[in-house]
This record gives structure tokens, C-alpha cells and sequence, in this order.
């Protein structure tokens, strides 16, 4: 998991705030943009020593990766040479622009962090989701620099260089900012395929007698 700083939000914002719709509902986000991406990589567990928690994966295209589990992953001593471990990566960003309510402070930024694991005794699998939401406020904007001044809610300040200026054209000074970023990674383990005993050749036919 990877945290969400204030540079990475000035990256998100540089590439993401899109252009306004033609018409735009009452109280409905002046702009938003969401994009999701989803990962899964399969792997075959090579090697394995219970004593050092030392885990060798071999990947579709042959390579290895080496690691150590640490002691959270309870039901490592489940896992067995052969079995797959199938491990999948989500992560979206979903950026809205609002007009400001001067009546209301600006949110602070918020985080949540949600986990679930396999019962004791059975393969191991477990998901971790983590969802963080930042604000921030549009100080200043420059066209013809293409650069735009975010002041997050805790005072701080980001330069945007942006990447897509026409997405900016009818966000003004004053509008909020709000990113929301999430990610969830989800891992688990399958037992080794077994083997299929082969198949019984049907005995050769004796050839028919010569005329």
C-alpha cells in the first residue's frame, strides 16, 4: 500500500480535472473524473521454509521473487510447494471540483482502512482496502503558464503543472478540490493442482490372419 501526499495529489489533479459538461446540474460537482485500474498476477510457490518464513514464487513468464511473510499471515504453515497464489491489485481516483460553500471549513483529509483474513487452519487469503480523501482549494490559476496554486485544508500548498489545460478552462478561484483515492489488495492461495494419473493406452489389436 502507498501513501497519498500532497505531490501526489497535485499529479492526480494535473491529469485528471476534466472539462465541464455543456450543463451542469444544480449542486451536482462542477467536474469529476474517476478512474479505476485492476491487476492480478498468478504464481507458483517454488520453495518454501516454514522455520524462516522464506517464500520462493515463480510467476507465468519463469521468473522468481523472493520474500519473507511476516507473522500476520497466520496460515502460512498451510501453504505447500505447487499451490498458486493469485494476488490481485485495485486502485482508483476519483476527482470531483465543487463550487465552495464559504459557510462550511474545508473537510479534512480522512482515511479508513478496512481488513479481512482467512480462519485459522485454512489457505491462506485476506484482503486490505484503504481509502483516503483529500480537499483542497483553488488559490490561483495561470493559463498562459499552466499552472495552478491548490491550498489543502491543512494550510499546505501545491503547485499544479497541468498536463491537459483545457480541462481547466472553467475551473475559477474558490472551487474545491476534493480526491478520493482507494486501493484494496487481495491475495490468495490455492491448493496444487492434482495430478491426473495417465491414460490407459487400449491394448494393440492383433493383426488378421493372412489369406
Amino acid at each position: 500500500m502507498r501513501s497519498l501526499n500532497s505531490a501526489v495529489l497535485a499529479a492526480a489533479l494535473a491529469a485528471f480535472v476534466p472539462a465541464l459538461a455543456a450543463e451542469t446540474p444544480a449542486k451536482a460537482p462542477k467536474a469529476s473524473y474517476s478512474k479505476k485500474d485492476i491487476k492480478t498476477v498468478k504464481a507458483t510457490v517454488k520453495e518454501i521454509d516454514q522455520a524462516t518464513r522464506h517464500v520462493v514464487l515463480q510467476t507465468a513468464d519463469g521468473k522468481t521473487h523472493e520474500f519473507t511473510v511476516g507473522k500476520e499471515a497466520r496460515n502460512l504453515p498451510q501453504v505447500k510447494v505447487g499451490d498458486e497464489v493469485i494476488v490481485q491489485y485495485q486502485e482508483a481516483l476519483a476527482v470531483d471540483v465543487t463550487e465552495t460553500d464559504p459557510t462550511k471549513p474545508l473537510p479534512q483529509p480522512t482515511e479508513a482502512v478496512a481488513t479481512e483474513r482467512a480462519a485459522p487452519g485454512e489457505k491462506p487469503e485476506g484482503v486490505v482496502a484503504r481509502t483516503v480523501t483529500l480537499n483542497g482549494t483553488v488559490e490561483a490559476i495561470d493559463m498562459k503558464k499552466k499552472i495552478a496554486i491548490i491550498k489543502g485544508s491543512g494550510g499546505n500548498t501545491v503547485e499544479v503543472q497541468m498536463q491537459h489545460p483545457e480541462r481547466w478552462e472553467k475551473v475559477k478561484v474558490g472551487d474545491t478540490i476534493t480526491a478520493r483515492y482507494s486501493e484494496a489488495l487481495a491475495i490468495s492461495v490455492q491448493p496444487a493442482a492434482a495430478k491426473k494419473p495417465p491414460a490407459k493406452k487400449a491394448p494393440a489389436k492383433a493383426p488378421p490372419p493372412a489369406k
